[in-house]
Order: C-alpha cells, then sequence, then structure tokens
C-alpha cells in the first residue's frame, strides 16, 4: 500500500511523496489524513461536543477511509498526464515544429546578414589590396546606402567625392580584428558596395532555401536535420 497524506483545507493530497492540489470532498472536521502504507490516523478538529483527537487507522481501514482518496489522485494524476501528453504532441507536431524552425532560420539569416562580409581594398598605408572584413549591421547598412546615394551625386559637384570607411583585418568571430579607415572614392566604394549587396543577397538565397526545406519536409525528423 502507498504512503498517503491528505489535508483537506489545502485541496492536497500526496500519494508516495507526489502531492496534487485539487478540490475533493472530505468530511467536516477531518484535519488531515495520515497513512505510512501499513497504519496510520486521522487528526480531527474539535467540536463543542469533542475535542481534537487522532483516530487510529488499521490496515483493515485502508479499503474505506484512505483507498478513495488514493482513488481520487490517481484519477487527477491521469488527467494531468493527459494534459501534458497533450500539450507536448501539440508542440512537436509537424505544423508547430515547421513555424519555430523557421522563426529560427529568419533569425539566422539576418545573423549571418549582420555578421558582415569580407572583400577586397586598398588602405591608405599600402600598395597592394587587402582582404578586409566590413561591418554590415543595421547601423552600417544605412551608411552603404547613403554612401551610394552621395557617391552618384558626387559627379554632380557640391558634395564630397571621398568618404571614409572603416574596414577590419584579422577579423574572427570572437574579434573585430584591426581597425583600418579606408579614403573611398566612387570608384573604389562601388566594388565594396557590390560585395555588400551580394553578401546580403547570398544570405538571403541560403536562408530562402532552408525555408523551403522546411515547407517541404513530411516528418519532424526531416526538420531537425535542416
Amino acid at each position: 500500500m502507498p504512503r498517503v497524506t491528505v489535508v483537506p483545507a489545502d485541496n492536497l493530497v500526496i500519494v508516495d511523496g507526489q502531492a496534487l492540489t485539487f478540490k475533493f470532498s472530505a468530511p467536516e472536521r477531518m484535519h488531515a489524513l495520515q497513512w505510512d502504507g501499513k497504519q496510520g490516523h486521522i487528526e480531527w478538529q474539535g467540536s463543542d461536543d469533542e475535542p481534537p483527537h487522532n483516530e487510529p487507522l488499521e490496515a483493515a481501514s485502508y479499503a474505506d477511509q484512505v483507498a478513495p482518496y488514493v482513488d481520487l489522485w490517481t484519477k487527477e494524476k491521469t488527467r494531468l498526464d493527459n494534459e501534458a501528453a497533450a500539450a507536448e504532441a501539440e508542440y512537436n507536431s509537424l505544423p508547430n515544429v515547421k513555424a519555430r524552425k523557421l522563426a529560427s532560420i529568419d533569425a539566422e539569416t539576418s545573423a549571418a546578414i549582420m555578421a558582415g562580409f569580407e572583400c577586397e581594398a586598398t588602405p591608405p598605408d599600402a600598395v597592394e589590396p587587402e582582404l578586409l572584413h566590413f561591418s554590415y549591421d543595421s547601423f552600417d547598412q544605412q551608411n552603404f546606402a547613403d554612401a551610394a546615394v552621395s557617391m552618384q551625386l558626387s559627379t554632380a559637384g557640391g558634395i564630397p567625392t571621398t568618404t571614409p570607411w572603416n574596414a577590419y583585418r584579422n577579423h574572427t568571430a570572437d574579434s573585430k580584428g584591426d581597425l583600418v579607415i579606408l579614403q573611398l572614392t566612387a570608384e573604389t566604394f562601388l566594388p565594396i558596395y557590390a560585395a555588400a549587396l551580394n553578401h546580403k543577397a547570398t544570405k538571403m538565397a541560403e536562408g530562402g532555401t532552408r525555408k523551403a526545406a522546411v515547407e517541404a519536409a513530411q516528418t519532424v525528423e526531416e526538420l531537425e536535420a535542416i
């Protein structure tokens, strides 16, 4: 027989150490029931006619006075387990897994775009071009767009024909690298701007390919492999 504790005022039933709280009926003055697996007692509250006292429970008492609470606990546990299983099944259903995967791909694609790109450029202190890293976060994307307009208008005169631009040597995923300040003209800016646009398009195409694979997937296992 299991170990059982019942506290009606707290809507509490504990069976073998596992507590559940739910509404159930119990005698009016019953404060608590304790059963150690072999025997136990009921703690009764006092009344006008009777002081508080404990009623011993022997093995023969289990079926009538303890088992009904165990049955109620078992039904409630079954209900909760079924609800949890249904919620887990819904969470892991193919449409929901697809939705989470698509959101993850969007986030990963955005992060890959904003991580920046590599492009050759010639620093002021160098003769030959070298491969440098260029930032492409949301701030620098706008800078690229503004600079592109500026360079297009520079031929009309009245605005600067060069623009300083930050790039980085020795860039890694963990280190921004060493700052290199470029002085770009319309001619030297254009290849870098083209590389920026190509970087973004490439990452978006990669994300689009992954998202198409998600849409085509028929099982959760296929989704996990994407």
